[in-house]
């Protein structure tokens, strides 16, 4: 009987709830429903919505688009994460919501998916105008929402997560970034350094070997690679023969930063099939990573590198062995040739960085050990209260809170409380 009474008030206040979730959303300025699904059991209500927002948010005469995101709410009394995408949107159910039992909003990055202004004027895809997406967001769910707010993202969305920080200190009581890359140039050295150290000596020789073996049986590669994947297109970066070489100078940096292979799996046979058979492994695919079909949707973000800096392959070892990338290092975020590639500006990120060093405070930086990315990690000193955990064997996808060994995941969630003064519950990530 007890029971039976407790379920029904549940449900009865789920209900209520709804209807009030459902009556302000329609009243908030600016916010369109697009839809929802609700759950009564545990109870949340998932909506997709979109916000407009200015294209220039210094000068609204320039129009406007609507910039698509998620909200999951579990109760208006509950903390809020906010979930900084670098590029199209996702599923809002984060660690932090599941561990903090919050509500959660995750923003789609302007000039993806569904959220580009039409025409596109690419003058305005910057950080700039990005974080004051984020902070019109936060500014309109501020006011329904009145407990503790938690930004976090993932990869360019926690590179994402600290550059709004950085711009709207006040909006959020803590940011937890995973694995965000912090480039200090548009060629950052560190990536290099980090390859030529990564695994050890015996390892870094196997992989420059496989590198070597692939370019010296460049044409036989070819010919085995499956007409689908040659017939894609490869203007970005200049042909087949292009992508084939790019794919052959990406290798060690997804080796460590996408696979969780290990030096025994790289091959030593010097056979053609054993190798493309690794690579495969790794990319999924043998050069289609490079086509124009898989790049359109990275666009923004590789116009954004003039910002945010990035990484280069050093070709220096295999010009012997190169047919089509000569010259100048080439970077691995092309372009289409119908956009200019803007000049970079150290000035922008090397601005963030000193205040990550100085004044970045109430940040839980998360890192994989074995990333390539690890290498680009944040730097700050002993004056603010941010913590780093580095996951030891983890790769770019795996480093995670859950896969944290269990002392780490007691130091992370004590500082998020000494942060916040929530409780996580990691019983929530199994």
């Amino acid at each position: 009987m007890a029971i039976t009474v407790l379920l029904t008030f549940s449900f009865v206040y789920a209900q209520d709830d709804e209807v009030s979730v459902d009556n302000t959303l329609h009243t908030l300025k600016d916010i369109r429903v697009i839809s929802k699904t609700v759950n009564y059991e545990p109870y949340s209500l998932e909506y997709s919505l979109a916000i407009r927002q200015p294209i220039d948010h210094s000068d609204t005469t320039k129009g406007f688009f609507y910039q698509q995101f998620r909200l999951l709410h579990r109760g208006f009394s509950k903390p809020m994460v906010m979930e900084t995408e670098g590029y199209d949107g996702r599923e809002p159910h984060s660690e932090l919501q599941k561990i903090l039992d919050a509500n959660d909003i995750d923003v789609e990055f302007r000039y993806f998916n569904q959220s580009k202004p039409n025409p596109l004027d690419w003058r305005y895809a910057n950080f700039e105008q990005a974080v004051a997406d984020l902070h019109h967001i936060n500014q309109v769910f501020h006011a329904l929402y009145h407990s503790k707010w938690i930004s976090t993202g993932i990869s360019r969305g926690g590179e994402t997560t600290i550059t709004y920080r950085y711009f709207y200190p006040d909006d959020v009581d803590a940011s937890v970034p995973y694995v965000a890359p912090m480039p200090n140039d548009i060629e950052d050295k560190r990536i290099y350094a980090f390859l030529d150290t990564a695994g050890g000596a015996t390892c870094v020789k196997k992989i420059r070997n496989v590198q070597t073996f692939l370019l010296q049986h460049e044409q036989e590669a070819l010919a085995k690679i499956p007409v689908p994947e040659k017939n894609l297109h490869y203007t970005f970066v200049g042909g087949v023969g292009q992508a084939y070489e790019y794919m052959v100078m990406e290798y060690p940096f997804s080796f460590w930063q996408i696979s969780m292979l290990t030096e025994k799996d790289i091959p030593t046979n010097n056979n053609l099939d054993s190798c493309l058979a690794h690579i495969y492994k790794i990319f999924g695919s043998y050069i289609s990573t490079f086509a124009d079909e898989e790049n359109e949707r990275f666009i923004p973000h590789s116009y954004m590198t003039y910002q945010t800096g990035y990484y280069k392959y050093n070709i220096a070892p295999f010009k012997n062995y190169l047919h089509c990338l000569t010259g100048a290092n080439p970077t691995a975020a092309p372009l289409p040739p119908s956009i200019a590639r803007m000049p970079y500006d150290p000035d922008f990120e090397k601005k963030i960085n000193a205040w990550i060093a100085k004044s970045g405070n109430n940040i839980l930086y998360i890192y994989g050990g074995r990333d390539t990315w690890s290498a680009c990690k944040a730097e700050f000193g002993n004056g603010v209260n941010a913590q780093r955990f580095i996951i030891p064997g983890m790769n770019h996808y795996y480093a995670r809170i859950r896969t944290m060994p269990p002392s780490m995941q007691q130091q992370f969630g004590d500082a998020l409380y000494a942060m916040t003064g929530l409780h996580a519950d990691f019983s929530k990530l199994q």
